[in-house]
């Protein structure tokens, strides 16, 4: 009986140890995992995050698939700006203007975005804005290829369109074209002698002075404006001297048919291919043609677009644009690149434009009324 009692005790004390010693040990890992978790979150370096950096570690995409949107986005990028050229191309300026402003929100600094914006503007606004923008593009930090664009595009647009002006005697456009490029960089010896040159001609001698005053006054170029623009005041009535002995010469004249709608009188012309009535205006510096007459003129061959200027108009201030006609027929003679403003629509009823003073400048002109008769003499 005691030899069982004894077993007995012996039992429940081996029993309670082994279950002291299971119960020590399964304590002791749980203390030791649950230290370990603190300790391994220490250790790592966290990132600082800021406020506006939550949103977008919220939306990092997975780094699996980095590769493929960035192709993605490559190629739609490109198809956006393919349908933007083509938009361009084909005129339709408002859709374009709108989608543009939209992507330059996304991609300010986007160079075909920045360059097609910039064509944009060369064709819906004046040449001179279309100028200043250029320069404001060539301050931005673009690319070099980029920038020899840019200032490619400037000296060809200007120099085309001041030369082309200045030609054909155009002084008033070429002062509408030089005024803002003037204001813009003042310190350009190149503007301010082209804008001088046109005030000269338009005999507005104070504001020659004015342009003038920022060139050195020894500046040779600018001492032969002023004497071109002096002796041009005096000259009228040596003018009227010489034209009184072309009368009295025997100088051929050629003689065009008038024909007299109220106070208009209208002459026949062509232009390329096109039969064409133009209403005869001594007053108008430019001639002008409607833009019917322009559209079928492009059907026929393409025309060279200078740029966009502010003229005026029996009903105001518009902006049109500029255009060179390859042939222009009248009286017997052939204009070649002739200068032509595009009226818009409605602007010229019944007529296909205005005959101008780039057209009858070489000659000496009179009107017989009582014959409808147009009088031309070429000057010598």
């Amino acid at each position: 009986m005691k030899n069982w009692l004894f077993w007995g005790l012996i039992t429940l004390l081996a029993l309670s140890l082994t279950g002291n010693l299971y119960l020590w040990n399964v304590l002791s890992r749980y203390n030791v995992a649950d230290n370990t978790l603190p300790a391994t979150n220490d250790s790592q370096i966290q990132p600082v995050i800021y406020p506006n950096q939550v949103s977008s570690i919220k939306d990092k995409p997975n780094l699996s698939h980095t590769t493929s949107t960035e192709n993605t986005a490559s190629s739609l990028t490109d198809i956006t700006i393919d349908a933007l050229a083509e938009m361009l191309q084909a005129g339709d300026f408002q859709n374009l203007s709108s989608a543009l402003s939209y992507q330059l929100k996304q991609s300010p600094l986007n160079e075909k975005l920045l360059l097609i914006e910039a064509e944009l503007i060369r064709q819906t606004q004046p040449l001179s804005s279309a100028l200043i923008h250029y320069y404001d593009l060539a301050d931005l930090p673009l690319s070099r290829g980029a920038l020899n664009e840019i200032n490619r595009k400037i000296d060809n647009l200007y120099q085309q369109a001041q030369m082309q002006l200045r030609n054909d005697n155009q002084w008033e456009l070429v002062a509408k074209l030089n005024e803002p490029l003037y204001q813009r960089l003042p310190e350009a010896r190149t503007f301010a002698l082209n804008l001088a040159e046109a005030y000269a001609y338009q005999e507005k001698l104070t504001l020659m002075e004015d342009t003038l005053a920022s060139l050195p006054f020894e500046d040779s170029a600018a001492q032969a404006l002023r004497d071109l623009a002096y002796s041009n005041s005096k000259a009228p009535s040596e003018t009227n001297v010489d034209e009184a002995q072309i009368d009295n010469t025997n100088v051929q004249e050629t003689r065009v048919a008038l024909a007299k709608h109220g106070d208009q009188y209208r002459v026949s012309a062509q232009a390329l291919n096109q039969k064409i009535t133009m209403i005869l205006d001594t007053g108008a510096s430019t001639t002008a043609i409607s833009s019917a007459l322009y559209m079928r003129l492009k059907k026929a061959q393409r025309l060279k677009f200078t740029g966009n200027f502010t003229v005026n108009t029996a009903s105001g201030s518009i902006e049109a644009p500029l255009i060179q006609i390859p042939a222009f027929y009248f009286a017997g003679y052939t204009f070649t690149d002739l200068s032509a403003i595009v009226l818009p629509e409605g602007a010229l009823p019944y007529t296909d434009g205005l005959l101008g003073m780039n057209v009858l400048e070489p000659f000496d002109f009179s009107i017989l009324p009582q014959e409808s008769i147009l009088v031309l003499r070429e000057r010598p």
